[in-house]
């Protein structure tokens, strides 16, 4: 039984005795696991706490989705930071004795982690500032085009139409030009470009293209005098008559304009069928004022063949 208590009181004072100084304040195993258990669970704490605000707190509530993603995030790094001082206090450090570390490290930080402390400061600004949130459609000066799902405060993920997960440096966000098709309308612009032969009657087409192209897509808004469905003669071509049919669609359609442009075309392409509308197609005439000698022409309708 001596040689027990020996022995535990032998491997006691090991964990009791200090590993290093921080600040003048020892640090010892027995500590550093005890912290290092901590941190793990606040952690995990402050990850299940966002989850259930936008999983609960928030549908409950009705917000935004911007705005329930914004007090997520900033719920998530307020419980670190309460997390991160819990640990300094099991280990023993003081804020006063942290404070003089950080002046002793503060160059060397300026430097290596310039580019953190960048990106940090301008994702605390893209939460509070708003100009960019969640669930905006943005496009970059890259051409990078995507919808946002996360603000985090290093990075933005915008998830492009085609699946593909980007992760953007914030700072990128703030000091480059970023246009934002949902700021503060959901709705776009869409113009659709087609063309008639001549000698076709315009205003029939006029009149069939913006009292039927509405009605057979969904994706076009209707019934707003502000944004009418309008029918822009575009130009009189070499071969054709061209128009620009100019439509207004949801917000559902607005952020995939590939895909919402070719069902107007279908659309279109239907009507001018349908209403017996000839689609032109690029042609020229061959005037011949004088031929080679010995050359002559066939008669018509006589050909190889």
């Amino acid at each position: 039984m001596v040689v027990i208590d020996a022995s535990w009181g032998h491997w006691l004072g090991l964990l009791k005795a200090p590993l290093f100084h921080i600040g003048g304040s020892p640090v010892d195993s027995i500590g550093l696991i005890s912290s290092g258990v901590m941190m793990l669970v606040g952690i995990a704490l402050a990850r299940r706490a966002r989850r259930l605000f936008l999983e609960s707190v928030a549908p409950r509530f009705h917000l935004h989705t911007a705005t329930a993603h914004t007090v997520a995030t900033l719920l998530f790094y307020g419980l670190l930071v309460v997390t991160a001082l819990i640990f300094l206090s099991i280990l023993g450090i003081t804020l006063t004795n942290l404070a003089v570390v950080a002046g002793a490290m503060s160059v060397g930080i300026g430097f290596g982690l310039q580019n953190i402390a960048n990106n940090f400061v301008s994702g605390l600004i893209l939460l509070f500032d708003r100009a960019i949130k969640v669930g905006d459609f943005v496009e970059l000066e890259s051409g990078l085009k995507g919808r946002i799902t996360q603000i985090k405060v290093r990075s933005t993920v915008i998830l492009t139409n085609d699946g593909v997960e980007v992760i953007v440096p914030n700072s990128h966000l703030i000091s480059n030009q970023v246009v934002n098709w949902t700021l503060s309308d959901e709705m776009r612009r869409l113009l659709v470009p087609f063309s008639v032969a001549y000698g076709s009657d315009i205003h029939r087409l006029r009149r069939i293209m913006l009292e039927q192209v509405p009605v057979r897509l969904p994706i076009v808004v209707q019934d707003d005098p502000e944004r009418p469905p309008r029918l822009w003669f575009s130009a009189m071509g070499d071969s054709s008559l061209d128009f620009t049919l100019v439509l207004w669609i949801k917000a559902e359609a607005a952020t995939r304009m590939g895909g919402s442009l070719s069902e107007c075309l279908f659309v279109v392409h239907d009507l001018l069928i349908e209403h017996g509308f000839e689609i032109p197609f690029p042609q020229q005439d061959l005037h011949i004022r004088t031929l080679p000698a010995g050359v002559v022409l066939a008669p018509e309708g006589v050909g190889g063949g």
